[in-house]
């Protein structure tokens, strides 16, 4: 992407409304060329917005020292000071002292934010699915990150006035094909693991949901027979570069996302999920011949798409859309940005994809801070059989 493209990304950016310092700092680079040029080395297909700031952010936490830092509540805590006519100036000073550092983070680093609080996607695809069928599934991620969202069934939501899920995986027995009748053992959770002890997961997740009785039973999950994500380049939770990598992604402002992620980070390094590094747009069909043939498949992306090249998104659909050869499959994507809500909020459109055909389900905030669900959410999925 060249500057003129890379300034006019930062001028039409949205989304950043829990960022007042982000949101301040986009004209700031759209406006100065020097910060255009050294934002516009992020690498191809990744959203040079959220790269440059986390990259500046990574600088910050890892101790750089510099005045910059008391705007960042993330360093500095409750003393952070506001936007003001400073701000700007102080940005900008250290990016050109520290470029050829930010500029090693954007030519190695993609855009791998992991809100934790997304992972009620997947909790909301896994209890759509049981809605339908009382089959054991497979759960794919695409651009899964670390794949902290693949273990949506081990964390707890509270949703409008109701929390679901005990800190245990909510799958319940063990799936074995005896046969390929799909029985299911009475051993341990599919995805196998440590369970945390009743009483409570590690990880909360609470998302404001303008009326939930258009939700199907959260709590109420299916079998969960193989989990696996995709991603092009799988950061290891036991290296600290790249949880630091990730910690830089939430923005300053966010405390209790970051509190999320840390907790999820430990809860998912205990018990990993199988997780592919790959564009799903080559091994997609590799991946999808690695599922148990004939179950159902749950296939979600939150914020992923935005981050393919417009030329390998065609591709990117195809590598999706493989997930469904070998059975049904429920294709939730977080994608569609831009949409105004029942309640006149900005969001991220929800779609639901299954035999039937696509539809939106409901509207969120970006960071599924809060979600709307709409009158379609309560149509019922379709699992055809392949052709």
């Amino acid at each position: 992407m060249g500057g003129a493209g890379t300034a006019e990304v930062f001028r039409a950016a949205r989304g950043f409304d829990s960022s007042p310092l982000y949101r301040h700092l986009l004209a700031v680079v759209a406006d100065e060329p020097a910060l255009v040029e050294l934002a516009a080395r992020t690498r191809p297909g990744q959203q040079p917005t959220f790269a440059l700031f986390g990259a500046v952010h990574q600088l910050l936490l890892d101790g750089v020292t510099d005045p910059l830092a008391a705007y960042y509540p993330s360093v500095v805590g409750a003393r952070a000071r506001p936007v003001d006519a400073d701000t700007g100036r102080a940005f900008t000073r250290f990016c050109l002292a520290h470029a050829d550092r930010i500029a090693a983070i954007l030519a190695t680093r993609l855009v791998q934010t992991n809100h934790v609080q997304r992972s009620l996607v997947t909790r909301l695809g896994l209890a759509l699915l049981r809605s339908a069928t009382a089959a054991p599934v497979c759960v794919v991620e695409v651009g899964c990150s670390a794949g902290l969202n693949l273990r949506a069934d081990r964390y707890a939501f509270s949703v409008g006035d109701s929390t679901v899920g005990a800190g245990e995986p909510a799958s319940g027995g063990r799936w074995s094909p005896r046969g390929g009748d799909g029985t299911v053992g009475a051993g341990g959770p599919a995805s196998g693991g440590r369970r945390t002890p009743r009483g409570g997961s590690r990880v909360h997740i609470r998302v404001d949901v303008s009326d939930g009785r258009l939700l199907p039973d959260l709590d109420r999950l299916p079998v969960v027979a193989d989990v696996v994500g995709v991603d092009l380049d799988p950061p290891d939770l036991t290296d600290p570069e790249d949880r630091a990598w990730l910690r830089a992604l939430v923005w300053p402002e966010n405390a209790h996302q970051a509190t999320l992620l840390a907790e999820a980070m430990r809860v998912v390094a205990d018990d990993p999920p199988r997780v592919l590094r790959g564009d799903v747009a080559d091994i997609g069909a590799e991946v999808a011949a690695s599922l148990p043939a004939g179950l159902p498949r749950l296939v979600v992306h939150t914020a992923t798409r935005i981050h393919v090249p417009v030329d390998r998104r065609p591709a990117f659909d195809a590598g999706v859309a493989a997930f469904g050869a070998d059975g049904p499959m429920l294709h939730l994507a977080l994608e569609d940005d831009q949409l105004i809500a029942p309640s006149g909020r900005a969001g991220y459109g929800l779609t639901a994809t299954d035999a039937a055909g696509s539809r939106r389900i409901a509207v969120a905030d970006g960071h599924l801070a809060w979600l709307e669900p709409l009158p379609e959410l309560g149509t019922p999925i379709v699992l055809g059989a392949p052709e």
